[in-house]
């Protein structure tokens, strides 16, 4: 059965010509096809001298991938080895978010000057990885977490926050220019996101020290947070910060903690999809849309979930037809994401693909299957609308497709036990 893809014209969703059916398998992701650009990344190196990359082909050229915990604990790296790259790269992920925790590589509190050793920590990490990425045509791009100063927002704060870009900046100032700075991580309840002067304040100084640091910084990318998460934020954002520059983009979400089941709720997502429940997700790509018009700064959606991640209140199939639907605006609309996270889909220590994931905060989670998900994120069509008539038509053959696929599995597990 064929549906019709939803398409981004002057901010009406339009059907395209049919494609073909949700498709399921062992599939390498190329969520769109990327732009052909001068300065492609095989094979470059750490101490490798790439041209500068614009903003406007930093965001053709990131496609999708994840965020990572590597450096939200002073533990990420342990069970870490250049083969996780090397299975992304297989997978066709492109771009990895290193979310890093300031509050304890650098800053442990708003009134204490920077340790040392934990920042030595943090850059010895980065060089251990990067080189990896980049030989896996990987972008890193690394951002900062520190909930007490966003949520305080002290002028102490703002000033190590500055200050941490500054240090991060000078030692990797060499590094190619596929790197990236995304300036937050994310921007939560608290002074910070409520005060968006001060936002741009801590913005404008943290692009000054890390663009006055030497190296390819003044040219890199810097990917700025918006100031309140989702996209409807970014309006906030001083114009005399983004007029005329190349190198800088933003970042937006909102759904980093999945779609749900609250009614009347921004993220409300049920079945298939009702009209209703697509508009929502239409909307938040057209503000992006919409504010990149007028600032000329392209964006990127830096994480996301297809599932509940508190209350699991998403099936199986509905987190596969959000997944679809999500994935094929983001594609009509040419902005690339982070999926959140890595460690839910991909085990690092045992260097394998997830097949089963237990989601959920709440008493009751739910266990779904991984790889579909990664499959519907590549869908050919979306799911059709949702209606009481062929609702549940829909959800009968993605079980049966399901089914398939996990017979396909057994039997290749089978197969390679039996070899063995």
């Amino acid at each position: 059965m064929d549906y019709p893809v939803p398409r981004q014209i002057q901010g009406a969703m339009l059907p395209l010509q049919s494609a073909s059916a949700l498709l399921l398998g062992s599939l390498v992701l190329s969520p769109w096809p990327f732009l052909q650009t001068p300065h492609g990344i095989l094979g470059a190196s750490a101490t490798s001298s790439s041209i500068p990359i614009t903003a406007a082909d930093y965001q053709a050229s990131i496609g999708w991938g994840f965020d990572t915990d590597f450096f939200k604990s002073s533990t990420g790296l342990k069970k870490y080895t250049s083969q996780v790259m090397a299975d992304l790269k297989a997978k066709g992920v492109k771009n990895l978010r290193l979310r890093t925790r300031g509050d304890i590589f650098g800053f442990r509190s708003s009134t204490e000057i920077v340790d040392t050793a934990s920042m030595e920590e943090l850059i010895k990490g980065y060089k251990s990885i990067l080189p990896d990425m980049y030989g896996n045509d990987i972008f890193p791009i690394i951002s900062w977490i520190n909930d007490e100063s966003e949520k305080q927002a002290l002028d102490t704060q703002g000033q190590n926050f500055v200050e941490w870009w500054r240090k991060v900046a000078v030692a990797l100032k060499d590094e190619p220019y596929e790197l990236g700075f995304n300036l937050f991580t994310e921007i939560g309840l608290g002074n910070l996101k409520d005060n968006p002067d001060k936002y741009n304040d801590w913005t404008r100084r943290a692009i000054l020290a890390i663009r006055s640091s030497g190296g390819n910084n003044a040219d890199r990318i810097i990917i700025l947070g918006a100031p309140a998460k989702d996209a409807d934020s970014l309006t906030s954002i001083d114009p005399a910060i983004t007029t005329g520059q190349l190198y800088l983009m933003a970042e937006w979400h909102l759904y980093a903690s999945g779609p749900n089941k609250q009614v009347g709720g921004q993220k409300f997502w049920e079945g298939a999809g009702s009209q209703e429940d697509r508009e929502r997700v239409n909307k938040i790509f057209r503000d992006a849309v919409a504010w990149t018009a007028s600032s000329k700064i392209p964006t990127w959606v830096g994480a996301w979930m297809p599932y509940d991640n508190i209350d699991a209140s998403l099936t199986q199939e509905e987190v596969e037809a959000f997944a679809c639907y999500f994935t094929s605006v983001a594609r009509e609309n040419n902005i690339p994401w982070s999926m959140n996270k890595l460690d839910n889909f991909y085990d690092v220590r045992t260097k394998t693909w997830v097949q089963t994931q237990e989601i959920g905060r709440s008493d009751a989670p739910v266990t779904l299957s991984m790889p579909p998900i990664l499959d519907a994120l590549e869908c050919t069509s979306a799911p059709p609308v949702q209606t009481e008539s062929n609702h549940e038509i829909y959800l009968a053959q993605r079980r049966v497709q399901q089914s398939r696929s996990r017979s396909q599995y057994r039997h290749q597990v089978h197969r390679g036990l039996a070899v063995h």
